[in-house]
């Protein structure tokens, strides 16, 4: 053991000695020492697999003096399943010190919750959503219970580097802070955060200490496969293929949609039925029962030489703790490095090599696989752009503060933008927008020199709905007659006697219980997949496009394989160094940018503005706009510049537009128009790049 495992407290050592590790790992070298040389914030990036959890939880548990009275380490986790898979290793490295572990969570024991409120003390592993529940229904718990607090750690951080929710925990963590007796040191844990993205790191947590970067670049190696088939269905010959990696070991298999995940995962298990074989195929989505799930990862984590596979969205793409995974299959493009990277992480953990079977059903969205593949290879992710102005996230943490504060002096309201500093980018005149938009709306009421949450707020706190920022519209549960299966959208698909898949199984839906929001189902034995909304809209960056247009430059360069090769080269026929390259499809011509998808986006709006019509559209899979006249208004639109000013309009007078590009953004209703249409411009579209692009092409 190095110097490093000397640092630790007597018991840990023991316990260290116990489990028989041969040595710590790199990183948790590097990270004992780092706690006990320096005072700073910490953001550990290493491999999974590699110890991250107790690079931690190994110092800080070392550090905290006493436990005998208060909550010294609090752990928040993006996923449920994920904290009560940690409550494990914890409670494991905790036996012999008797250290309170408590899970803080809407499904966690009542009881315990209660003993810990009784008696805050020890270790507590929570969810954002439940900070948040916390601040807003039981303030004066929260000043006992995180008064105590020496160490936030933050797991999976890189998935709150981005979004609404990854905003909604910065501002709880400032707000966390004014309950605390001193500043708590805070720790990131991430596998995939990439170079080019730790300042924005650095910049997540506002205790106002230093962070420092700590990362392991060691990673496993990676072995591939690539298929292409020519069909834009789930074919029989797809669904061959995954039977026969399947049959090698264990695998995940992502597509980007839910519904993919559920045709994919009936039709493979209808094949290993076929062909007798016992292998067991699951559907894991946010869809799908958390109990189901829960069921899942518990099968994956105990299956000793059993094979399975488990048809997943990003619901698995987090360090949940499934087990050893021989392979992951990607269907369709990740998309981004980062999120490829997240995935192929599930596999090799034993072997310490990634397998990745690629199969694709488009040329377009082949190269696209090929680019982040390549990417990935050389060690290159995907920056993570930062949301700026996010109106709607302080919008609700105006309201989320009143409430826990039961109203806020006008003389310190009128602040918030600056004392919630997560904000501070949103400017006095925008706030004052805000308030009058909130006291209009009645969300907020001015009462004398008091500001408090006002009778309009009722609607948002149904169910538990105000504490999250996700975004559900017209959700059922479904049950059969053992339980819960899981959720679906009432759309026109969804009717009493049509068949559905959901959690890998087909159903028939026998009744639909409108006033309770409950659809009745049993089993089926045809049927398909419903449509889910909220998959698969993800940007793809320029970073992405212009490896692309390099694999396209250099063909003969590209990958051993005749068949790729040659959809590469059919491909560059219609490719070329141009500044604009103008593609002749079977009804029109469009244009194929190799841009970001924020550039796309704002390319297909100035040509829509220019052309008076809403026409055109940018299609992501080949990065093309596509319009009728699109040369002709292409011309237009370099020639004469669309302003801010012109979008502005535009989508003021476009509200199916206004919504489309606010649909996940669940607090947008709390914004005024005006400040919605600065949110999309800002964060949607990329003006700059735009006019860079109509200025000198590629």
């Amino acid at each position: 053991m190095t110097d490093s495992y000397s640092l630790l407290n007597r018991d840990l050592r023991f316990y260290i000695h116990e489990k028989g590790w041969p040595s710590l790992t790199k990183i948790q070298n590097a990270s004992i020492k780092a706690f006990y040389t320096t005072n700073n914030n910490l953001i550990l990036s290493a491999p999974t697999a590699s110890g991250k959890t107790e690079a931690c939880f190994l110092p800080a548990i070392s550090k905290v003096s006493s436990w005998d009275k208060g909550i010294k380490i609090l752990y928040i986790s993006p996923l449920i399943a994920l904290i009560n898979d940690q409550f494990k290793r914890i409670s494991d490295m905790c036996l012999d010190m008797d250290i309170p572990i408590t899970t803080w969570h809407g499904e966690a024991s009542q009881s315990k919750k209660e003993k810990i409120i009784a008696n805050p003390r020890g270790i507590v592993l929570i969810t954002p959503e439940s900070i948040e529940a916390m601040l807003v229904n039981k303030s004066e718990l929260a000043k006992t219970f995180f008064l105590d607090v020496e160490y936030i750690i933050v797991d999976e951080i890189h998935s709150f580097l981005w979004g609404n929710r990854g905003l909604q925990l910065k501002s709880l963590l400032e707000r966390i802070l004014r309950y605390t007796n001193n500043t708590p040191r805070m720790i990131g844990l991430s596998a995939t955060i990439g170079e080019e993205n730790y300042n924005l790191a650095k910049e997540f947590f506002k205790n106002g200490l230093d962070t420092n970067i700590l990362v392991d670049k060691s990673r496993n190696d990676l072995d591939f496969t690539i298929d292409y088939f020519n069909t834009e269905k789930v074919s029989v010959d797809v669904i061959s293929k995954l039977r026969e990696y399947a049959l090698t070991g264990p695998m995940l298999i992502f597509p980007n949609s839910r519904d993919k995940v559920e045709t994919i995962a009936v039709k493979l298990n209808q094949l290993f039925k076929e062909k007798g074989e016992d292998i067991k195929v699951f559907a894991h989505h946010s869809a799908v029962s958390k109990q189901k799930r829960s069921e899942i990862e518990n099968f994956a984590k105990e299956a000793k030489k059993e094979k399975f596979a488990i048809c997943a969205t990003s619901t698995l793409e987090l360090g949940i703790d499934i087990g050893a995974v021989a392979s992951v299959s990607q269907y369709g493009s990740a998309h981004n490095v980062l999120t490829l990277a997240q995935r192929l992480g599930r596999s090799g953990r034993i072997s310490k090599t990634s397998i990745l079977h690629q199969i694709s059903t488009n040329p377009w969205e082949l190269l696209e696989a090929l680019a982040t593949i390549k990417l990935y290879q050389d060690s290159i992710l995907d920056p993570i752009e930062k949301t700026t102005k996010a109106y709607d996230v302080f919008a609700h943490q105006i309201l989320s503060s009143l409430l826990e504060n039961y109203g806020i002096d006008i003389d310190e309201y009128k602040y918030l933008n600056k004392i919630l500093t997560s904000f501070s980018d949103i400017t006095d005149e925008e706030f004052e927008k805000i308030s009058e938009f909130l006291q209009k709306e009645s969300y907020i009421e001015i009462i004398e020199n008091q500001v408090i949450a006002g009778t309009a707020i009722e609607k948002l706190m149904t169910k538990g709905n105000f504490y999250n920022q996700f975004v559900l519209s017209g959700v059922y549960n479904v049950y059969n007659d053992k339980g819960k299966i899981g959720e679906l959208e009432i759309r026109p698909e969804v009717q009493v006697d049509s068949n559905i898949y959901l959690a890998g199984s087909i159903w028939r839906i026998t009744q639909i219980l409108y006033k309770n929001k409950k659809i009745l189902v049993e089993k089926a034995n045809a049927g398909k997949a419903p449509k889910f909304s909220g998959i698969g809209d993800m940007d793809v960056s320029k970073l992405v496009r212009n490896k692309m247009k390099e694999i396209l430059k250099n063909p003969d360069k590209a990958f051993d394989d005749d068949k790729i090769n040659q959809i590469i080269d059919n491909l560059k026929e219609e490719f070329s160094d141009d500044d604009y390259l103008f593609v002749a499809g079977k009804d029109q011509i469009s244009l194929r940018t190799f841009q970001s998808s924020k550039v796309n986006r704002t390319l297909a709006i100035m040509l829509n503005i220019a052309s008076n019509s809403k026409k055109f559209i940018n299609d992501e899979v080949d990065s093309s706009i596509k319009g009728p006249d699109i040369i002709r208004y292409f011309d237009e639109i370099r020639i004469k510049k669309i302003e801010k000013k012109d979008i502005f309009k535009f989508f003021k007078e476009n509200e199916l537009f206004l919504q489309t590009y606010l649909n996940a953004n669940k607090y947008m209703v709390l914004v005024p128009d005006d400040l919605k249409i600065d949110y999309i411009i800002r964060n949607r579209l990329d003006l700059e790049a735009c006019y860079q692009y109509l200025a000198i092409g590629n």
